[in-house]
């Protein structure tokens, strides 16, 4: 007999995890459990859910019941270590606050999720926060720990450079290390102008965002965390996410530079995982939680947002007239 259980993976980071898992076992009470606690967000949201089995109905139908996804009396805490404040979080309908769950095997409506505001939790940087979750007056409490950590600090490129990106060298991008991170994602955002007959020939801003690299891990000893992305993949990027229009003039103006960082726990789920995936590995996945009792993640993310960037003339020269991007009318 198999249980099922719907997650969510809330954010940037980390795409890599799927929102559906199986797992065969001998009934019990199993939560569920997706936490990613950030300093940067205005509010936070954290997605409690439970394990079910049932003899007599197929694992897929109860999925669809939003009744046996859901506690129906828990309360959930976060505690800050240090000093022993507790802090209790809302029950809310995440279709409700703008985060409607995917189309999925899941009953979609309501999507309970537990939220607290930023300006009222106010994490500490470098601080550690405990998870609390009780379900009832019976079961004992579930609980995990995780630091909050800073923004990234990113270190090349320096702020106000301008870009070189040449197809046949790697571009380093490089930031501070976060002792309590362990994984990293990065992003770029590449904004520009455009006019055609659609605009009625006026400019208008727009950008387009992908990502470079995600599950990148902090590296061992004294080593400094980065990436290096081969230059050639700019043009590419940018051709994949923008349209050929021979109707339409585009002007750049500037790339934004996102860096990511989650932590150890989200580092330790991913080793984990993949250690035992490939043509080497056994048909059973180890799986990694920090809970005390159940299935999930509590741990920590952060992000900055590095705005600005310029293009080197060499780079502005290629995105204009180079093979891969030159028919999208850069002028």
């Amino acid at each position: 007999m198999k249980w099922m259980f719907g997650l969510i993976f809330t954010g940037f980071l980390f795409t890599a995890c799927d929102n559906e898992l199986v797992v065969t076992d001998k009934w019990k009470d199993i939560p569920i459990v997706w936490a990613f606690l950030s300093k940067s967000d205005t509010a936070v949201y954290i997605r409690v859910e439970k394990a079910f089995l049932d003899p007599n109905i197929s694992a897929d139908s109860i999925a669809l019941i939003a009744d046996s996804l859901y506690y129906p009396n828990a309360v959930v805490k976060l505690k800050r270590i240090a000093s022993g404040q507790e802090y209790t979080l809302t029950r809310v309908d995440g279709n409700l606050e703008g985060y409607p769950r995917e189309e999925g095997a899941f009953a979609q409506a309501p999507n309970y999720l537990y939220k607290i505001k930023g300006n009222i939790i106010n994490f500490v940087v470098g601080d550690e926060y405990q998870f609390i979750l009780k379900r009832n007056e019976q079961s004992e409490l579930v609980t995990a720990e995780t630091i909050i950590l800073p923004a990234p600090v990113l270190r090349n490129p320096s702020a106000g450079t301008s870009l070189l990106f040449k197809s046949n060298s790697d571009f380093t991008f490089s930031w501070t290390d976060i002792p309590d991170a362990g994984i990293y994602d990065l992003q770029m955002r590449f904004n520009y102008r455009e006019k055609s007959p659609e605009t009625g020939n006026l400019f208008i801003p727009l950008s387009v965002k992908w990502t470079i690299a995600q599950g990148i891990e902090d590296p061992d000893g004294t080593a400094t965390p980065g990436y290096k992305w081969n230059g050639g993949e700019f043009y590419n990027s940018v051709s994949a996410n923008i349209d050929v229009d021979p109707d339409a003039t585009r002007i750049f103006e500037s790339i934004d530079i996102i860096v990511w960082c989650g932590g150890k726990e989200l580092q330790n789920y991913q080793t984990i995982t993949l250690a035992n995936t490939g043509i080497t590995s056994t048909q059973e996945i180890p799986e990694y939680t920090n809970l005390s009792e159940g299935k999930g993640i509590v741990t920590s993310r952060n992000f900055s947002d590095n705005m600005g960037y310029g293009l080197h003339n060499q780079s502005l020269d290629s995105l204009k007239n180079g093979s891969v991007t030159g028919d999208l009318n850069f002028q």
